[in-house]
């Protein structure tokens, strides 16, 4: 295997940790054609995070559960709620505008809603969103090319960030893995957590679509903090106390 970027090639080895439960350094130093020196440090970073368990030689998975949902079993959860959240997203799409739809599921509910729509652009990095709206000859339809992530479909990487720098949307629809108070928004891998940055960084508005089954919950890679959301449209499972605390912090929340 060719050299790998260094946040590549951590999720990398998280994956393989998960997967066969147990792997060691000389493994991992013949898959990615890096030091010993190298993988011991992804090692270290990857205990600190708490995802891994240092052994001698190598590392053991602490659990068997990918941090990455699968994407088929991750859209027909909570199916109603992203229908509806997709519908309210719907409203904020106005003519001429350029946007954003991330690759997520909640975010493919609002691509439904847009099929009919004429003198729009829409970018995007997932290939679901894109086969959905291939066919709708109103929208200008853009992919940002990059390395295909197969569990959730979604382009990222290097040259999806490349593509990013060299925009300006009016508005980005994102999905997430996990909202918490205190510590922000997280998500699955690095390399999401980056293209996410770099997708809001090139943004005027920030709008969020999530059920309410990823609040209160920590993932592995930091996105932002609270701040960083414009809008949050959700369903009415989000509790009151986290609804008045993430207004309190100047973002919008729209219940449905």
């Amino acid at each position: 295997m060719e050299k790998s970027f260094p946040l590549e090639r951590k999720d990398q080895i998280l994956d393989l940790i998960t997967r066969k439960g147990r792997i060691t350094v000389d493994e991992l130093i013949e898959r990615f054609k890096v030091s010993g020196a190298t993988i011991r440090r992804d090692l270290e970073f990857l205990e600190r995070q708490g995802l891994i368990t240092r052994a001698h030689g190598g590392a053991m998975s602490k659990s068997r559960v990918s941090l990455e949902p699968d994407f088929f079993e991750e859209k027909e959860k909570f199916l109603e709620e992203k229908e509806r959240i997709g519908d309210e997203a719907n409203k904020l799409v106005e003519e001429d505008e350029v946007i954003f739809l991330e690759a997520s599921t909640s975010v493919l509910q609002l691509a439904r809603n847009l099929k009919n729509r004429r003198n729009l652009t829409v970018v995007t990095n997932s290939l679901d969103i894109a086969c959905e709206l291939e066919e709708s000859k109103g929208i200008n339809l853009i992919l940002t090319g990059g390395n295909l992530k197969r569990r959730t479909h979604a382009l990222i990487g290097p040259l999806t960030e490349t593509t990013l720098s060299q925009m300006r949307l009016d508005k980005t629809f994102v999905g997430i893995s996990a909202l918490d108070i205190s510590y922000g928004i997280t998500m699955a891998t690095m390399e999401e957590a980056k293209t996410r940055k770099d997708i809001a960084k090139a943004s005027n508005k920030v709008i969020v679509l999530c059920d309410h089954s990823k609040f209160s919950k920590q993932n592995f890679a930091y996105v932002g903090s609270l701040e960083s959301i414009d809008i949050l449209i959700t369903d009415k499972g989000i509790p009151d106390e986290m609804r008045k605390e993430v207004e309190r912090r100047g973002v919008e929340v729209r219940t449905v």
